[in-house]
């Protein structure tokens, strides 16, 4: 399939792939052309350019780019086109913008013009995230706040000679933010009836980050938009909160929603290298209207014929173990960004230690395995949801909570020994991760597995101090603990004070809740 917006014949290709659309910082011009190579692999054809901390994309929006910037620019379009992906470059104008004003109109025009002059041909205004109130100039010109978004997206698109993909961002860009209702919507009415049908709106669905998304809800907003939406969707996205990260596969997307749609862009993690999973288990998805995972049989997970999200896990993760296991990961091809790290880790050519006879073994002989990668990916599953282990986890030591005050059963200690091996096995995956061979990703997920390995690392000392036995728990409830026994800094004592009254104490709140 060719990177342009059409399949051969004319008919509209399904847009699929991925927006750079979340907040924080956005990512390097060697990581994206990654991101384009594992696109083609992978089947996926559109890559939406739209950081919100590139400065010149949303806040300083009217500066023209460096000749410097500009040959990156160029460079990465070319790279989309060498991989068949369809680059389209978003603009977010509406912190500041006067509508009413032509030389902001004329502003905007310039801009894209510069664009188009390295080659792209495929554009996106945005205008989520922002104040609904107009100037009294934009209000004297325009009836609504629609009608005013409308009107110069139209002349943009016109200006721009009508491109083959042009995407539309609302600010009412899911059912919540509609009112009354995404029907009755009068902001959404307007942008149906007035925005050119050339132009394509996106959409995150009934939420902000959306659990489930439904072939009603799809029709609904079609009728009123008077278009099929291409879903932006945030189910990987964790740029509100800084502990979590989204490891788990895309689901709870119907397949029939494929043909009700004109297209589904992820919006994933902050994090580059952990979105190997948010991005293949997407390809799947897609690829299963087509029959292309159409091996991914019916299982527990619901009623769709050609997607499982467990099974479409495990070929993200086979597949993720192989890069993990690779010194430079499919990445190694690219320019090394440099640092002085990477400069002294230099192979000497003798050969590796062995441990004799009855020495310690060496730490970093064990390998990653599939194992360890499932229990990682259960640990950072979904804004929604934990894996199956990590709810195990929660279930058993509840149980062990509630039942810690009567006398001590044979299931109590079973049951603790069996919450200790799994705590044990949290910590296997932290070392053999902390080995593996590409430290790239590595250097992505250590924050979040240093976390939550001392978070079970404290819980399961909890539970043996519920048993009776000496552990670290003493030292934390002491008048004087150990920095580490209360994480969390000043958000942690403002998520402290927000507790009910008699569970405050350091070592429930910060392990337990």
């Amino acid at each position: 399939m060719s990177a342009d917006g059409a399949r051969a014949g004319g008919t509209p290709r399904f847009i699929s792939g991925v927006v750079e659309g979340f907040y924080g910082r956005p990512w390097t011009m060697e990581q994206r052309t990654e991101l384009f190579k594992r696109e083609q692999q992978w089947g996926l054809n559109t890559y939406l350019y739209a950081p919100k901390d590139d400065y010149k994309h949303r806040m300083y929006w009217r500066e023209l780019y460096s000749p410097e910037e500009a040959d990156q620019l160029k460079a990465l379009i070319s790279a989309a086109k060498q991989h068949q992906v369809e680059f389209i470059y978003a603009i977010s104008p509406g912190l500041d913008i006067t509508f009413s004003n032509p030389k902001e109109v004329a502003a905007l025009k310039r801009k894209l013009d510069q664009v188009k002059q390295f080659g792209c041909r495929s554009f996106s205004l945005l205008f989520d995230d922002i104040e609904t109130e107009m100037c009294a100039a934009d209000k004297k010109a325009f009836s609504s706040f629609a009608d005013a978004q409308v009107s110069i997206t139209n002349q943009v698109y016109e200006h721009l000679r009508s491109p083959e993909t042009f995407l539309f961002c609302p600010t009412d860009y899911c059912a919540a933010f509609c009112t009354p209702t995404v029907s009755q919507s009068s902001y959404l009415q307007t942008v149906g009836e007035k925005l050119l049908p050339g132009i394509d709106i996106l959409w995150t669905g009934p939420k902000v980050v959306s659990h489930t998304i439904s072939v009603e809800s799809i029709v609904e907003v079609t009728s009123v938009l008077k278009r099929a939406p291409v879903i932006w969707d945030n189910i990987h996205a964790n740029d509100y909160d800084p502990q979590r990260l989204f490891l788990g596969p895309y689901k709870d997307r119907p397949t029939e929603l494929i043909s009700k749609l004109r297209g589904v862009l992820t919006n994933p993690n902050c994090e580059f290298y952990p979105n190997f999973v948010a991005i293949h288990t997407l390809a799947t998805w897609c690829r299963s209207a087509d029959g292309g995972a159409s091996d991914l049989e019916i299982g527990d997970e619901g009623q769709d014929r050609g997607y499982n999200p467990h099974r479409a896990l495990n070929l993200a993760l086979s597949d993720w173990l192989l890069e993990l296991m690779s010194a430079g990961g499919a990445a190694g091809q690219l320019k090394k960004e440099s640092s002085k790290e990477e400069s002294v880790q230099t192979d000497s050519g003798e050969s590796p230690y062995v441990p004799g006879p009855g020495e310690n073994p060496l730490y970093t002989a064990e390998p990653l395995t599939l194992d360890d990668l499932k229990l990682l990916s259960d640990l950072f599953y979904l804004p929604y949801e934990h894996g199956p282990t990590a709810r195990s986890m929660l279930q058993e030591l509840d149980w062990l909570k509630t039942h810690s005050q009567t006398e001590q059963t044979e299931e109590w200690r079973c049951r603790a020994q069996h919450f200790d091996q799994m705590c044990k096995a949290v910590v296997q995956m932290f070392n053999r991760l902390s080995n593996a061979p590409n430290r790239r990703v590595l250097y992505d997920l250590y924050d979040y597995i240093c976390d939550i390995k001392s978070g079970v690392g404290l819980a399961c000392a909890h539970v043996k101090a519920l048993g009776g036995q000496e552990s670290l728990v003493a030292q934390l409830m002491t008048d004087d603990p150990e920095p580490w026994g209360f994480r969390g800094g000043l958000s942690g004592e403002f998520q402290i004070k927000e507790k009910p009254t008699g569970e405050s104490s350091h070592i429930q709140f910060f392990c337990f809740v």
